[in-house]
């Protein structure tokens, strides 16, 4: 099947109702002249472009029972592609092949018959995948056919990661290098332009696109909603395990990179060297900065352009994400999943540098009050529940309805499962897809959950409003009413606690200044 968008004509795949396009180009490669440079947009080509599979994933180093490619998906530096999945019927103008290198399947190419009233463009949602900054692709984390099949199209892209995506060289390359740091956000920021400009072809429409990320993800959704440059390219976003606390002090950014450049065997007089050695070498080289435990290391960057302030929470003052309807929360027992995956079992002085830099003392504070026993293992995991994901998420909720943006606030609390409501448990439920957590739960209760999520978030990415039958209605997250949904067996609204950390703890999570 073909269809013809501004960017060019593209061949897909038809399933089951949905077409997908793999594989799309929507920068040029950021290697050579490019590498750690700004994105630059993909050309439109000529003739008709073979998107059956999927673009290369971002340079990385695997994490065994975190990253799961899909088959033949493999990682090269030429790594800015994105796929989309849309219903058939939406599609505008679809038609079989006809082309040389036409699909040559012998099976005939069905094709549904539109839907009544199915020639209004369908809401768009735009995945970002997590990985820490460090690794993951667009594949991952979400299925794209269970919200397709709700009557959405669907774009997912990958970004630039790790020491290629998400360090600030600008101190060793010179300024033109000043948005080195943000990589990963420009190639998204792109991602979302090439969508905007580009979805009408696959029956979406461009003005009412939501983000949607979990962990890395989701902070990057965070981040977007306050980055230059992004205001008009989303109406929503979706939050899950995630917020802005991930924008790091220039300070902090240049320390990471410095690490590095010691790492590998680099200094101010040889750094030129960057720009030309493999990819693979850079790989090797960032192996010692994301060893074990590290979910801050690196992120975005306020460089001055990217994020024009240095600090997030002052951003949300300003009102600069008031035009963007938020949907966020966390698990309630979000460490848990580096409990078993890491067998992170205690915070020593050297994984609390890791994860809160020069701050750890702080944390160390309270890790050293909490008691031992049977009861160490859940106070162990709400204290660092608390420090890295639900304290930012509450406060970064209090920042934007004080501003006046309309944000919905949920807790994900159920625990029928080994891990517990750890980090990720919300994809076996929302995002349509199994995530690789031990000992699912498969009862009835399990399903009707997954179904009042799914159906609670697709009605927020379509109308602005997370309702869904056999919810309480889900209230807006005020300064006067600070309400939140939990979602377990039994749903219901609640206050949402006051965040735990000191008070001098400062929002930025990770700093080395």
């Amino acid at each position: 099947m073909i269809i013809h968008a501004p960017c060019g004509s593209m061949e897909g795949l038809e399933s089951d109702g949905l077409c997908q396009f793999r594989g799309i180009p929507y920068a040029e490669p950021p290697s050579g002249k490019n590498r750690f440079r700004p994105t630059v947009s993909a050309k439109p080509w000529k003739g008709i472009r073979s998107c059956k599979t999927y673009g290369h994933a971002a340079p990385q180093i695997p994490v065994p029972g975190l990253t799961c490619f899909q088959e033949g998906e493999t990682i090269d530096e030429n790594c800015l592609y994105l796929n989309v999945t849309a219903p058939v019927y939406a599609v505008p103008g679809l038609h079989p092949a006809t082309t040389d290198n036409a699909a040559s399947s012998s099976a005939p190419v069905s094709f549904q018959a539109k839907r009544p009233g199915a020639s209004a463009a369908l809401p768009v949602l735009f995945w970002i995948h997590g990985g820490a900054f460090q690794k993951g692709s667009a594949t991952m984390g979400m299925d794209p056919a269970a919200f397709a099949k709700e009557g959405m199209v669907v774009a997912a892209a990958n970004y630039r990661v790790g020491a290629l995506g998400f360090l600030d060289f600008s101190e060793f390359l010179g300024e033109e290098y000043r948005q080195s740091g943000n990589s990963g956000v420009l190639d998204i920021l792109e991602a979302l332009r090439w969508t905007k400009r580009n979805i009408a072809s696959f029956g979406g429409d461009p003005d009412n696109i939501t983000i949607m990320g979990q962990s890395a993800g989701a902070k990057l959704c965070a981040g977007l909603t306050l980055a230059s440059g992004a205001k008009g390219l989303f109406r929503r976003a979706v939050l899950c395990s995630g917020a802005a606390q991930c924008i790091r002090d220039r300070a902090t950014a240049r320390a990471v990179t410095r690490l590095f450049m010691q790492d590998a065997g680099l200094t101010e007089k040889s750094a030129e060297q960057l720009l030309t050695l493999p990819w693979e070498t850079i790989l090797e080289a960032q192996k010692n900065l994301f060893s074990g435990l590290n979910l801050h290391t690196v992120g975005p960057v306020f460089d001055g352009v990217t994020f024009r302030a240095d600090d997030a929470l002052q951003l949300i003052d300003a009102g600069v994400s008031n035009d963007v309807a938020v949907l966020m929360g966390t698990n309630r027992d979000e460490m848990n999943l580096y409990w078993y995956i890491y067998r992170f079992h205690e915070l020593t002085e050297s994984h609390a540098a890791r994860l809160f830099g020069n701050r750890a003392p702080r944390v160390m504070e309270d890790y050293r009050k909490l008691p031992s026993g049977k009861s160490f293992h859940k106070s162990f995991i709400h204290l660092l529940t608390e420090y890295i994901y639900r304290a930012p998420c509450v406060r970064m909720a209090d920042a934007c309805a004080a501003a006046g943006q309309k944000i919905y606030l949920y807790r994900l609390d159920w625990d029928r499962q080994p891990y517990k409501a750890c980090h990720t448990s919300e994809t076996q439920f929302l995002m349509g897809k199994d995530d690789n957590l031990p000992g699912l739960d498969s009862s009835p209760a399990h399903a009707e959950l997954a179904r009042k999520m799914h159906d609670a978030f697709i009605r927020f990415i379509k109308t602005g409003k997370p309702d869904a039958e056999g919810l309480p209605s889900w209230p807006l997250y005020t300064t006067e009413e600070k309400q939140m949904m939990i979602l377990d067996s039994t749903c219901r609204t609640a206050a949402a606690p006051a965040p735990e950390t000191p008070d001098d703890m400062p929002f930025q999570i990770f700093r080395l200044t």
